[in-house]
């Protein structure tokens, strides 16, 4: 059973302590604190569907918490408009500056396991450049997937899932923490399994690497029944 955790969860390291960094602004320190996520929910995939690999979105939301955009980095067709429609009804808290809400990014990527449990992980492509030129040049520069691994689907499962996690990334692009934003026994171990592969660039604050959180959602569909070769 599908099981969200409870509106107002914090996208932190396991140790529970506020994302924050402080950033100089007119001679003062003035804390940053990212984006965090409230509410997520599942994904649906194609039953016909036999594509497989990474959907990595730059999810910007709005002082006001609200997706007031979404720009795809890496794409997946023709998975990437129903992932895209998903992510927008999510809810996020939005990202301050000195106490204040502010607009702000956010990298969430979407996941689809293969059709068969016998795959081989692969980098991923370079990530398409942003459209815009002020995204390019913004304070805060959100982290970025390079690496996505496959997760095994649970022998145990016999209907589709999708695993929601929060993962926080250090100022050297390493995983510090895991938090389970939407568990769905029984593939949340095997999706936990999986991310601790994943890796990032780290983001940036005014051209210095910090702290951040990137949001995975890992889908998971019942792969068909190929034995490996002899």
């Amino acid at each position: 059973m599908r099981t969200a955790l409870a509106a107002g969860i914090v996208l932190t390291c396991l140790s529970g302590l506020p994302l924050a960094t402080s950033a100089r602004h007119a001679g003062e320190d003035i804390r940053f604190e990212p984006v965090e996520g409230l509410t997520v929910g599942d994904i649906p995939i194609q039953a016909a569907s036999a594509q497989n690999g990474a959907l990595i979105l730059d999810v910007q939301v709005s002082q006001k918490g609200e997706v007031s955009d979404i720009e795809v980095r890496h794409v997946l067709a023709p998975l990437t408009k129903e992932a895209i429609r998903c992510v927008r009804t999510w809810k996020f808290q939005p990202a301050r500056l000195g106490g204040k809400c502010i607009d702000s990014r956010i990298t969430v990527a979407v996941n689809f396991n293969p059709l068969s449990n016998f795959y081989d992980d692969v980098p991923l492509s370079p990530l398409i450049p942003h459209k815009d030129e002020t995204l390019r040049k913004s304070r805060f520069q959100p982290a970025d997937v390079t690496f996505a691994a496959m997760p095994a689907y649970p022998i145990n499962a016999s209907n589709p899932g999708t695993v929601v996690l929060a993962v926080t990334v250090t100022e050297e692009g390493k995983i510090h923490g895991t938090k389970v934003l939407l568990d769905t026994p029984p593939f949340t171990a095997k999706a936990l399994q999986a991310a601790a592969d994943w890796k990032f660039a780290p983001a940036t604050l005014n051209g210095k690497t910090v702290q951040s959180t990137v949001i995975l959602a890992l889908v998971f569909r019942l792969p068909y029944a190929i034995p490996p070769a002899r």
